[in-house]
């Protein structure tokens, strides 16, 4: 066996990645890696190339599909040879083995624990299997090749799993003879949820109750899981599971230790009904209550309601709001609030339409001729809905005056209800919104999550208290036991928000339409029709818009808060084709039809937006765009008259050697200039010149050293015939030299059209003052810069040559920064890791 100068390790059991010594390698795009992923699973043997084309396509495979092959392992080749493992893959028969000589991999030395515990499990050494099972369930970083696409990935995903999945029950039976019952209570609950099929998981959490002193609760979860498997699948529970019910219904105190652990896994079965919860009790409501955070103004609004005179009249209150963002837990805290005040109240929940309407005519009656005005509270009325003209126009109006109704729902009372005279003036409509960073870190604070993960859940949630309660006691059970791991934990608490916020989608479409509602800035009908083109664009986009969770600002449809990030790495770790399909779709949309036609200026800056937003992934581009705010200007033309007012404009921003220039093209290519003024008056905010030239004149060279620094430059270029060159010459704004804003939004749309779209473009250049702040755009925007002119030009030129890098290459530079770049700061991401 060679011996390798610095350790090399592959590591696979979460994102794939390659690390020799210090050096962390670029394994390129995710269909690269599921190449090389391919060669690593059969390490040593040979693995024909139409077998990777089928791995990483399936019946898919495009007719290029073993050249695109080849051509990742040739950029494979060349990474590896820069750290000297140029002999690493090797060609045969027309196929490709990588050498395992020169490489360590995460998932053997896995294996490799896992089969040493196995052995000193059998040779009665508890504690060492235990240890040796944690530290193989420790290399786990992840899913395994998580964001690697094709059918060979995900055969070997679906394997090493199905290892862990093994690995952690053992570990689990081992910590019960441990002792370690209410540590593994605890847990179990949360790898049901990630395991749905896996009975073993319920035999562990029977023993664990039982040993726990709770067998109460064991019998209950026995009777779930029995009532489960006979509704889904007409089954009862296996043997295994069934003796385990069994001795705990015989066992006394000196009994329970009977009860062992199985010593292997054995068949699944599906379990998909909701987790055992805790009993109900009066020390859980007071916990509840002392985690109660923030909704003073709503909690203010009610207690106004109760301290008014009970003659007042009837008072309907619609609490209305998102799912997740609290309406239930506020109902409870208005239940406690008026009970403390000596009000009878009714709070009507979990119940059918056909038991709503049942207790609410029961509850006429009982108040029928009395003249107590309870409280009643309606939890989720939008299931309701065919309710309410009932509600409306019979029910509500035998009640006792001073009697208070508040019914929480995702969308406020109809229109019919909002305009009848009867109810004039005894209707509140409030919108809950969500909590603020303060009372999102208090919220998370008060569940004693270990402090180091509080800023990254806080910033996932977005202020959606079901997303930080969930987040936080996830990321709690993950600190005090180590399991799951950070990409579980993310990934349960992400699926559970996506079905919990968005619950039930008609048809695939609709699904799609949600992801391209999360993951562009705006959605229009024109977007879903390019984004979705197997989709109806009008159904899906009123279906859209439908939506509680979905806004309407005035440029499209929006997702925002948790559930936009959710959707984001729901798509994202479940289809990453498909979400880079997504991705293309929408981008070459917003760059070429949205971006080609946007003169005006709100479209430049909303259109500008949509691009930073699609890149906020990776790269700096959207650090360059302004985040609120409309350009509340006009765009004009230069005229003679203005000539004037746009030289001192450049001298007062710029200086006098940029003010000569002005006016020296403003005289000569007026044409050239797009001038924004005041929306509402004639004041000039801001102007720019975009100059097109094929040869320019000698005088031009010599009024302008700009110019002849540029011109200088294409000549290296030698650029086709016909062709020409673009300078956006003058960028005059007295806020372009500090910061963003929404008037640099309308410049940089502007300049990128051009680019893109200006027929016969040759080269373009950039001149700008403040080199310092806008460099790192440029090259990020793969624009190099030319030499400087002397320290008597205060200006920096930026170019790029069109004709050696075409604008159809240029968009595709940066694709894996727009989509694979992991967004910081990242839900569970622990300090020093």
């Amino acid at each position: 066996m060679r011996v390798v100068s610095a350790p090399c390790r592959f590591t696979i059991l979460g994102p794939p990645g390659l690390r020799r010594g210090d050096a962390e390698l670029d394994l390129g795009a995710p269909q690269q890696q599921a190449v090389l992923t391919q060669l690593v699973s059969r390490s040593g043997s040979f693995v024909r190339i139409g077998e990777l084309v089928d791995g990483l396509w399936g019946d898919r495979a495009p007719a290029t599909g073993e050249a695109v092959i080849r051509t990742y392992i040739s950029r494979l080749r060349r990474v590896l040879s820069e750290h000297g493992l140029g002999s690493a893959i090797r060609s045969q028969s027309g196929g490709y083995l990588l050498d395992p000589a020169l490489f360590a991999l995460d998932a053997s030395e896995f294996t490799r624990l896992a089969e040493t515990a196995r052995r000193e499990r059998a040779r009665g050494d508890i504690p060492g299997a235990a240890a040796h099972l944690r530290e193989a369930l420790g290399l786990w970083t992840g899913t395994a090749l998580a964001g690697v696409p094709g059918e060979a990935a995900e055969r070997e995903r679906s394997r090493l799993e199905r290892l862990k999945l093994i690995a952690t029950q053992d570990l689990l039976r081992l910590r019960l003879e441990l002792g370690e019952h209410a540590e593994v209570v605890a847990e179990v609950p949360l790898l049901i949820q990630l395991n749905r099929l896996e009975e073993p998981l319920y035999e562990i959490q029977l023993l664990a109750l039982c040993r726990s002193g709770r067998r109460a609760e064991a019998l209950e979860v026995y009777r779930m899981v029995h009532d489960l498997l006979g509704k889904e699948l007409g089954v009862g529970p296996g043997p295994r599971l069934r003796a385990i019910h069994e001795k705990i219904l015989r066992a006394g105190s000196e009994a329970e230790d009977e009860i062992v652990p199985a010593a292997a896994p054995r068949a699944v079965v599906p379990a998909t009904g909701k987790p055992p919860g805790r009993p109900a009790g009066a020390a859980l409501d007071r916990n509840a209550g002392s985690r109660f955070v923030g909704r003073d103004a709503e909690r203010a609004a009610f207690a106004a309601m109760l301290g008014r005179e009970r003659g007042d009249g009837l008072e309907v209150f619609f609490l209305c709001g998102n799912a997740g963002v609290g309406k239930s837990t506020l109902l409870r805290r208005y239940a406690e609030d008026a009970a403390a005040a000596g009000r009878t109240v009714w709070h009507l929940r979990d119940l059918t339409t056909a038991e709503l309407r049942e207790r609410l005519g029961r509850l006429a009656g009982e108040l029928a001729g009395t003249s107590a005005g309870p409280v009643v509270l309606v939890d989720s009325f939008e299931r309701h809905s065919e309710l309410e003209p009932w509600l409306r126009d019979v029910h509500l109006r035998t009640l006792p005056a001073g009697s208070i109704v508040v019914m929480a729902s995702r969308r406020g009372p109809s229109v019919t209800w909002l305009t009848d005279p009867a109810w004039s003036g005894s209707i509140v409509v409030r919108q809950l919104e969500a909590l603020s960073a303060a009372e999102s870190t208090a919220l998370v604070e008060a569940r004693d999550v270990d402090p180091r993960l509080i800023p990254s859940i806080v910033d996932f949630a977005a202020g959606n208290p079901f997303a930080l309660s969930l987040a936080a006691e996830v990321g709690r059970s993950m600190s005090a036991t180590g399991q799951p791991s950070r990409r579980e934990a993310v990934r349960f608490v992400v699926d559970t928000v996506v079905d919990t916020l968005i619950g039930a989608v008609p048809a695939p479409q609709h699904r799609w339409a949600l992801h391209v509602c999360a993951h562009a800035r705006y959605t229009t009908e024109d977007l879903l029709r390019v984004a979705v083109p197997d989709g109806n664009a009008a159904e899906l986009f009123d279906w859209l818009r439908g939506q509680p969770y979905v806004e309407t600002p005035g440029h499209g449809l929006d997702i925002n808060g948790v559930l936009r990030e959710a959707l984001e790495a729901h798509l994202r770790w479940r289809d990453p084709v498909g979400y880079e399909r997504m991705h293309r779709r929408i981008r070459g949309y917003v760059m070429n039809e949205l971006l080609r036609d946007s003169t005006d200026p709100r479209a430049s800056a909303a259109v500008l937006r949509t691009i930073g937003h699609l890149r906020r992934r990776g790269g700096v581009t959207n650090r360059y765009v302004s985040a609120t705010g409309e350009p509340d200007v006009r765009l004009t033309r230069a005229t003679p008259e203005s000539h004037d007012e746009l030289v001192a404009l450049a001298r007062e921003t710029s200086g006098e050697f940029t003010a000569s220039s002005v006016r020296f093209w403003l005289n000569r290519r007026p044409g050239a200039f797009s001038v924004l003024r005041c929306a509402t008056g004639n004041r000039v905010r801001a102007f720019m010149s975009w100059l097109t030239l094929r040869r320019p004149e000698p005088e031009e060279l010599a009024a302008d050293p700009v110019i002849a620094d540029i011109w200088t430059d294409v000549g290296r270029q030698n650029p086709p015939p016909g062709a020409h060159f673009a300078v956006a010459r003058h960028l005059i704004c007295p806020a372009l030299e500090t910061q963003p804003n929404p008037i640099t939004d309308v410049f940089l749309a502007r300049m990128m059209r051009g680019w893109l779209h200006e027929p016969e473009l040759a080269a373009s250049y950039l001149v700008i003052s403040n080199r310092q702040l806008w460099a790192p755009l440029m090259d990020y925007l793969d624009h190099y810069e030319l030499p400087g002119a002397g320290p008597s030009y205060p200006y920096a030129i930026f170019g790029h040559d069109w004709v050696a890098d075409p604008p159809s290459a240029w968009q595709d530079h940066h694709l894996d920064d727009e989509l694979w770049a992991p967004r910081r700061p990242e839900l569970f991401r622990r300090e020093g890791r």
